[in-house]
Formats: C-alpha cells, sequence, structure tokens
C-alpha cells in the first residue's frame, strides 16, 4: 500500500511537469511565430511602398531627363547658329583682310612713285621741279610751272592721306571682326563644354532609369509572388468555408455585428480594384477610428471549424461553423482567442482587430457564406 501511495503522488507530478514540458514550448513558440508573422506582414507594406518610391523615382528621372535632351537641343541649335555666324564672319575678315592688303600695296606702290619723283627731281636737273623752273622762259611759265608742281604735290599728298585713312579703317573693320570671331569662338567653347556636361548627364540619367527599371522588375517580381501568396491564402479560405457543417442543421436567429461600437465600412461586398487588378470582395471590411485591438465577437452561436495564423491572405483569420452550411469568417485580426471545436455563444469575443495579411490598416474582413456560396453580409446583419 505504501508502494501505491508513493506511486500515485509521483504520477500525478509526472503528469504535471509533463503538461508543463508541454505547454512551455508551445507558448514560446507562438510567441516566434507571431515575431515572424509581424516581420512578414511589415515586409508586405514595405514591398508595397517600394514599388511606389520606385515608380515615383523613375518619374523624376525621367522628367529630369527630357529636361536635358531639351536643354541639350537647345545648346544644338545656339552652336549650329554660332558656328554659322563665325563661318561668316571669317568670310567678312578674309574680305577686309584681301581689301586692307590692296590698300596696303596702293599705298607703298603710291609711297615708291613719289619717293622716286623726289629722287629724280633731286639728281636729274634735267626732270622734275629743278629742270622745270630752269627750263622757264617767261614769269608767266614759271607760274604755270609752279602751279603744276604744287598740284602734283598736293595730289600725292591727298593719295597717300586717303589711302592711309582707308588703310586705318580697313584695320579697325578687321580688328573689330577678330574680337567678333573671338568672342563667338569663346562663347563656342563654352557650349561645347555644357554640351558634353549635358550629354554625360544624359548618359548618368540613362543609367539611373535603367537601374530603378531592374529595382522595379525585382521588386514587381517580388510583388507578384506575394500576390500569388494571397491568392493561395485565399483559395485556402474558400475551401475552408466551402466544406460542409458537422451540423446539419441553423442554429437559428439574427446575425449580429461583429465589432461592437464600431460601425465604419471601408470596403462593401462586390466588384472592386485591388492591387492594380480586378477583384470580388466576398465580404465587408469593419473599421473606425482606434479599431485596432477591438474586440471581435461572433456573430452567431456556432463551433470553431478553423483557426490560422497566416502572413498572407486574411492573416490571422477565424471561421465560426453555425450549422446548416452558415458560417462566418473574420479575418485580419490581431490575436485570436479560441481554438478549433470549441463552442462559442453570439456576442462572445473570439479575437482582436488587427492589420495581419494582406492589408493596408486595421480593420475586420468579415464574410457570411450559405451553402458554399458568397453572400453580401449587410442584409443579414441587419436583418
Amino acid at each position: 500500500m505504501a508502494k501505491k501511495k508513493w506511486y500515485k503522488p509521483a504520477a500525478l507530478l509526472f503528469v504535471v511537469l509533463a503538461g508543463s514540458v508541454f505547454f512551455l514550448p508551445s507558448s514560446a513558440q507562438a510567441q516566434t511565430t507571431q515575431q515572424k508573422l509581424d516581420q512578414l506582414q511589415s515586409e508586405l507594406k514595405q514591398l508595397k511602398q517600394n514599388i511606389a518610391n520606385i515608380e515615383d523615382e523613375a518619374e523624376r528621372a525621367q522628367a529630369e531627363k527630357d529636361s536635358l535632351q531639351q536643354q541639350n537641343s537647345i545648346i544644338q541649335e545656339q552652336i549650329a547658329t554660332l558656328d554659322g555666324g563665325i563661318d561668316a564672319a571669317k568670310e567678312a575678315l578674309a574680305a577686309k583682310q584681301a581689301d586692307l592688303d590692296q590698300k596696303r600695296r596702293d599705298i607703298e606702290e603710291s609711297e615708291d612713285l613719289f619717293e622716286q619723283r623726289l629722287r629724280a627731281m633731286y639728281v636729274m636737273h634735267q626732270s622734275g621741279a629743278l629742270s622745270t623752273l630752269l627750263g622757264v622762259n617767261s614769269f608767266e611759265e614759271l607760274l604755270t610751272a609752279s602751279t603744276t608742281l604744287s598740284r602734283i604735290s598736293i595730289a600725292d599728298t591727298d593719295l597717300l592721306a586717303q589711302l592711309a585713312e582707308q588703310k586705318a579703317a580697313i584695320e579697325a573693320d578687321e580688328a573689330y571682326i577678330e574680337k567678333q570671331i573671338t568672342e563667338m569662338e569663346n562663347d563656342m567653347a563654352a557650349k561645347e563644354e555644357k554640351q558634353s556636361e549635358l550629354a554625360a548627364n544624359l548618359v548618368a540619367a540613362d543609367n539611373s532609369l535603367t537601374q530603378l527599371e531592374a529595382e522595379k522588375q525585382v521588386a514587381e517580381a517580388d510583388y507578384a509572388a506575394t500576390l500569388s501568396a494571397y491568392n493561395q491564402a485565399r483559395a485556402q479560405a474558400e475551401t475552408e468555408m466551402n466544406q460542409s457543417s458537422s451540423n446539419s442543421e441553423y442554429v437559428g436567429g439574427a446575425f449580429g455585428w461583429p465589432v461592437p461600437g464600431y460601425s465604419g465600412i471601408s470596403s462593401y461586398y462586390g466588384p472592386r480594384t485591388l492591387y492594380g487588378q480586378y477583384d470580388f470582395h466576398t465580404g465587408i471590411d469593419i473599421t473606425g477610428a482606434n479599431v485596432y485591438g477591438a474586440n471581435i465577437v461572433a456573430s452567431q452561436a456556432g463551433v470553431v471549424q478553423t483557426v490560422r495564423y497566416g502572413s498572407t491572405g486574411y492573416g490571422y483569420y477565424v471561421i465560426l461553423d453555425h450549422g446548416g452550411n452558415y458560417k462566418t469568417l473574420y479575418g485580419h485580426m490581431s490575436g485570436i482567442a479560441v481554438q478549433v471545436g470549441q463552442q462559442v455563444s453570439q456576442g462572445q469575443v473570439i479575437g482582436y482587430v488587427g492589420s495581419t495579411g494582406n492589408s493596408t490598416g486595421p480593420h475586420l474582413h468579415f464574410e457570411i457564406r450559405v451553402a458554399g456560396q458568397q453572400v453580401d453580409p449587410l442584409p443579414y446583419l441587419q436583418g
């Protein structure tokens, strides 16, 4: 008997310890799973934001490239205009230089003739002013000869002065044209430097757009994978909702509002656009100010058919079976307060509003299915 008395407490202790060993790791594992799911949820939201950021950055880069191309076109037009102006100025300068060279030759020839004439008058008494003056026979002839020599001298002097003035004018024109050409060439060099800078910026803009396009393709591939996981999760929920009820008889009565104190609806039952694609919303999304963490209650009495902790689709969700193939689904919960197989009463807390899975903010996704068919929950809730 003593042995039996010793064995029972020991057996009881073993059961307690075994229970402790069983539940403690389960709790720790649930906490770790919760952390991982929260992280996945954060990554999913960040992925959506990343795609939007990449598209915005690509739009800005394209606008910058368009602006650079426009500036480059303007610079090219200005360079073409300057190039034409420089060519015209060089042609004008060449003509001026030709005129100037001719004037220089004319002046040199006139100066040579004038010097030769003076030298001849000095050396040879038979010609020039001296022979002319010595050869006169009367005062009248002397006056005529003097007048003639004076006119020759004045004409030579006027010619030299006129040629010198023309030479100075041509040299001034030449200097002005050379100055213009220098300024245009400097302007051309500056614009060519600007064009080189724009070309480098255009290459950088193209590289940036190429990189952004590659990043967008990676992000879209990740997004497609996430969307596929979302659709798979929804398909799983669809399968679970379409399972036959364990009880063929509906519990009866009207359905109650699943989030007491919150009546806002952010998305109604029916067609909508989700993630840029056509989607049919199979329930209603109930939300409101400070709704996160609010109680979610059973809309009708029933048995907990499904409890799922997911990082995609409906996230954390619960499916209640109300008999007669009437079922309700509660999605995107932040926490779940029931277990599979548990009997719940109408109005009993089964979880808490959250934003798990594919969700843009705290709300409850609520569905009612009748014999596997989607129905608009509002008429049932308002009936």
